[in-house]
């Protein structure tokens, strides 16, 4: 007896908006984005973006960190187009879609506030938690903690010092410390640090401990994630 088709491939005609990201500064993008989603709150409200990236200066922290920008502002990022071969992979890794050729016109319009009511949208109701951030130094024997929620380490991560998080961790300076990431079981939870030097790194009790960091992973931007019950290091 044959299965019964269970799954069905519909083409889609809600907006799926290009950004194209013309800086890799921080602040920059900060505010940049902040005034897109204020200016065009009903239009961008957790729709689905592709990021758009030709700066060959743009690095993968750079694009974690632009990525967690759209998140607290509501915007959805799903995939990228690059040549960046790093931001390729880290795309892959973060489970990003990779796209092709880009689409956009050489004069692309601006965005219109003007949006049709009538056609629904099918991010309503969807819940986005945003991470939480923390912008300062975690100095020696300060205990973190993400509680539902990935955690975003913007400042150095001290020797004896504890971050963890419910969801995936990702540090943008220098992690001495010890780093606890799915504490509450999640396997899919992933770790990046851009300045590896930990004495701890683990994902859901499974832990490797340093007592002296291996040459090909000091001070590298390392992404960390779980396979088949092992912890895989990548450099990227």
């Amino acid at each position: 007896m044959k299965k019964p088709n269970l799954i069905e491939v519909k083409t889609q005609t809600e907006a799926l908006y290009t950004l194209r990201v013309l800086t890799n500064n921080t602040d920059d993008l900060i505010s940049s984005i902040a005034d897109l989603a204020n200016n065009n709150k009903k239009q961008f409200q957790h729709a689905p973006v592709i990021l758009e990236i030709e700066n060959k200066h743009f690095q993968a922290n750079e694009l974690a960190v632009l990525v967690e920008i759209l998140t607290q502002n509501n915007i959805v990022a799903v995939g990228i187009r690059s040549r960046k071969q790093e931001l390729i992979d880290f795309a892959k890794f973060s489970g990003l879609a990779v796209f092709g050729k880009s689409l956009t016109p050489s004069n692309p319009k601006k965005p219109s506030k003007k949006v049709q009511n009538d056609a629904p949208n099918p991010h309503q109701g969807l819940v986005y938690r945003a991470p939480k951030i923390i912008a300062n130094k975690v100095y020696s024997s300060t205990q973190v903690i993400a509680k539902d929620s990935d955690l975003v380490l913007l400042g150095v991560v001290k020797a004896d010092a504890e971050v963890m998080s419910y969801g995936s961790i990702s540090a943008y300076k220098e992690v001495r410390g010890k780093v606890f990431a799915g504490i509450s079981g999640d396997e899919k939870a992933t770790i990046f640090i851009h300045s590896f030097n930990a004495q701890l790194v683990s994902i859901a009790g499974v832990y490797k401990k340093f007592d002296v960091v291996p040459t090909k992973l000091y001070a590298r931007s390392v992404m960390i994630d779980l396979v088949d019950d092992k912890l895989r290091f990548q450099i990227i």
